[in-house]
C-alpha cells in the first residue's frame, strides 16, 4: 500500500455506549503494566514489540480525567531472499511514545436528559516516523493497529446528548478528530496530515431484563482532505459507516458481553499529477468491509479473583482498487482476510485498593493476496502482559 495513506485509523474507540447504571463516587487509580508482542510469518516478515504503559486515572460522578503514555521498544524484520532480489531490511527504535489526556464530562440536564462532553489530546512525546518505518515487518495494520503512537499533536472532541429512563436510553451525538502529523521518510513527501474527520453517531441501549441489557451504536465518517507540502499527494479518504451492537447479560456474578459489528467504506479521492493536482474520485474504497464478532466471558474463581476469557474473528474484505493496477499506476489493491484469536486474562483483587492483572492473546491472521504471485501471508501473533493498579 502507498505510505501517503498510512495512518488512517478506523473509527472504533468511541466509547462504551451502554451506560445504564449508577454514577460513581470520587476515585484515582495509578496503573503500571509491561507487555510483549512477538509475531511471524510463513514469508519473510517477522517482529517483536515490548512495552511499559503508565497511566492515570480521575474519577467522579460527572467527571473522568485519563493520562496515558508508554515506553515503546519494536524490532520490525523483513528478511532477505536473495532469490527474489529482496535485499531486507529493519526498523528497531526504543523510545516514549505520544502521550494522550482523555476527558469525559457528564452534565445533567434535568428529568432524564443527560449531556456528555468527550475529549482527547495528543501530546507529541513520540516519533512520528515510527508508524510509517515499522512497516518493514509488521503485521498488516488493518489487522493489528501497532502498540506505538507517534503523530504528533492531534486530538478529538465529541459530544451527545441523551434520553434515559429506567429502562432505555437513546442518544445522539457529532464530532470532530484532528489527526497528527507523520514523517514518512522519504524527501519526496515529507511530513504530511492524513486528514481531519467530523463523525456523527446515535445509540441506543435497551435493558431488556433484570440481567439483559442490549445496545446498537452508529457512526458515520466525514473525512476532510490530507495535506502534505507536495500538493500532487494530497487525498481525502472515503465516507464510512460502523454500525455496533452488544448484549451484556449477568449470570450471577459472572457476565458475558457479545459485541458485534460491521464497517463499511465509500471511495475516497486523490490528486492528480497533472494540472492543478484536482482530486478525482479513487477507482474503489480503499478499506474493505470489515466484520468482526467479539464474544468474552467473565467469571469468578472465588473471592478476588476473576477470569475472563474471549474469542475474536474479524472478517476484512478486499477493497476496490483492482489487483493489477493500470500502467504507470501505484498498486493500492489490499486483498483482506480473516484474523482468529483466543484471549485469556486473570486478575486478583489483592486488597481494596490494589490489583494484579495477568494476560494473555493468540492471533492468527490470514492476509490475501499480500505476498509474491498474490500469495496468502499468514501470520502468528502471541502476546503476554501483566499489570498491577492502585486506588485511593
Amino acid at each position: 500500500m502507498s505510505l501517503n495513506k498510512v495512518g488512517i485509523g478506523l473509527v472504533l474507540a468511541m466509547g462504551l455506549f451502554l451506560s445504564l447504571g449508577p454514577a460513581r463516587a470520587e476515585q484515582q487509580e495509578l496503573q503500571l503494566g509491561y507487555v510483549l508482542n512477538s509475531w511471524s510469518s510463513n514469508s519473510l516478515f517477522h517482529g517483536t514489540e515490548q512495552r511499559i504503559p503508565l497511566s492515570y486515572y480521575f474519577s467522579s460522578p460527572n467527571l473522568t480525567l485519563s493520562l496515558n503514555t508508554a515506553f515503546v521498544a519494536g524490532d520490525y524484520v523483513e528478511d532477505a531472499n536473495a532469490g527474489a532480489g529482496i535485499v531486507g531490511s529493519e526498523y528497531k527504535s526504543s523510545q516514549f511514545s505520544d502521550t494522550t489526556l482523555g476527558v469525559n464530562w457528564g452534565l445533567d440536564m434535568g428529568g432524564s436528559m443527560r449531556s456528555n462532553l468527550q475529549g482527547k489530546l495528543n501530546f507529541p512525546t513520540g516519533d512520528n516516523h515510527w508508524e510509517v518505518a515499522e512497516q518493514t515487518g509488521a503485521i498488516p495494520f488493518i489487522f493489528e493497529p501497532s502498540f506505538y503512537h507517534g503523530g504528533g499533536w492531534g486530538g478529538n472532541l465529541f459530544y451527545s446528548l441523551s434520553l434515559t429512563d429506567p429502562n432505555s436510553e437513546y442518544g445522539l451525538g457529532a464530532g470532530f478528530m484532528s489527526t497528527s502529523v507523520y514523517d514518512t521518510g522519504l524527501s519526496t513527501e515529507g511530513t504530511y496530515s492524513p486528514g481531519d474527520n467530523v463523525v456523527v453517531l446515535a445509540t441506543l441501549g435497551f435493558r431488556m431484563s433484570g440481567a439483559d441489557n442490549w445496545g446498537f451504536r452508529a457512526v458515520h465518517t466525514f473525512p476532510l482532505e490530507s495535506t502534505y507540502p507536495n500538493a500532487g499527494q494530497d487525498f481525502t479518504q472515503g465516507q464510512g459507516t460502523i454500525l455496533t451492537s452488544q448484549w451484556i447479560s449477568h449470570m450471577g456474578k459472572d457476565k458475558l458481553v457479545v459485541n458485534v459489528s460491521y464497517s463499511f467504506y465509500n471511495a475516497g479521492s486523490t490528486a492528480q499529477t497533472t494540472g492543478s493536482n484536482a482530486l478525482a474520485q479513487d477507482p474503489g474504497h480503499f478499506f474493505g468491509d470489515r466484520f468482526e464478532i467479539h464474544p468474552m466471558m467473565g467469571y469468578s474463581l472465588g473471592p478476588g479473583v476473576v477470569l475472563e476469557t474471549g474469542l475474536v474473528w474479524d472478517w476484512i474484505q478486499p477493497n476496490g482498487f483492482p489487483l493489477t493496477p493500470p500502467l504507470g499506476a501505484q498498486p493500492e489493491y489490499v486483498g483482506g482476510g480473516n484474523l482468529w484469536g483466543a484471549e485469556q486474562s486473570i486478575t486478583f483483587q489483592l486488597s481494596p485498593e490494589t490489583f494484579w492483572n495477568l494476560a494473555g492473546l493468540y492471533h492468527n491472521i490470514a492476509a490475501n493476496n499480500a505476498g509474491a504471485n498474490n500469495q496468502t501471508i499468514t501470520y502468528q501473533r502471541i502476546t503476554l502482559g501483566t499489570n498491577v493498579g492502585l486506588k485511593w
